[in-house]
């Protein structure tokens, strides 16, 4: 093991290439009118969260509580993601709470909303006048952020969006593999994380799409 690069880290990674989600490593939520389902027949498999368009229904998918920075050093998240419409809100990245039929962070309106406690991760809603992806947190309760990324989300096109989070709290993001900035205080390192993407219909039927999800931290 001495020349393995991988020594020493924990590292999981979710292709979604089952014919139904393993409901064993993640936990869904879904409103009225919206799924969360597995599409196996494209290739590779790909998570898929879908709103009918009922206004506010919201619909999410979140791992297991098994990451935290104080403790397992740097924590990298990474997800391959995809819109079908911009008339939609969404957050991918990480949080602190996979039980809630909620958004961890939501931008509706230009206004943060956050209902987890610690989060951090990428958010994206058509109620927001400029239509970028935005790097936010949360700390204890105190919103951090949000700041505009240069990069739009792109109808139909897959982006990866990454968040470097620190022993610190602090935490930094790309997209596509360039750098879009760093929140100095994302988030409190000792709180134990777990991925998630969430969904928020805004009036329209829209998808957010997941090709894989991939998480990694140091062993302890």
């Amino acid at each position: 093991m001495a020349n393995d690069s991988g020594f020493g880290k924990v590292r999981y990674f979710e292709d979604f290439l089952d014919d139904t989600l393993n409901t064993f490593a993640t936990t869904e939520n879904h409103d009225s009118g919206g799924t969360v389902t597995i599409k196996s027949e494209v290739a590779g498999g790909v998570l898929s969260i879908y709103s009918d368009g009922t206004n506010g229904d919201i619909q999410n998918a979140f791992g297991a509580n098994n990451w935290t920075p104080s403790t397992m050093g740097t924590i990298v998240f990474e997800s391959r993601v995809k819109l079908d419409t911009l008339s939609q809100g969404c957050f991918v990245g990480l949080s602190d709470d996979n039980a809630s039929d909620e958004i961890p962070i939501d931008y509706d309106d230009g206004t943060l909303t956050t209902t987890a406690t610690d989060a951090v991760g990428f958010v994206f809603d058509s109620g927001k006048s400029s239509s970028y992806w935005y790097m936010v947190g949360v700390k204890a309760g105190v919103d951090q952020g949000p700041t505009a990324c240069a990069v739009p989300p792109v109808i139909t096109v897959w982006q990866t969006l990454r968040v470097v989070v620190e022993k610190s709290g602090a935490a930094t993001f790309y997209i596509d593999g360039k750098y879009q900035g760093t929140l100095a205080t994302a988030l409190t390192a000792s709180t134990v994380l777990c991925w998630a993407l969430a969904q928020k219909a805004n009036g329209t039927a829209a998808t957010l799409d997941s090709d894989y999800v991939f998480v990694e931290g140091a062993r302890y």
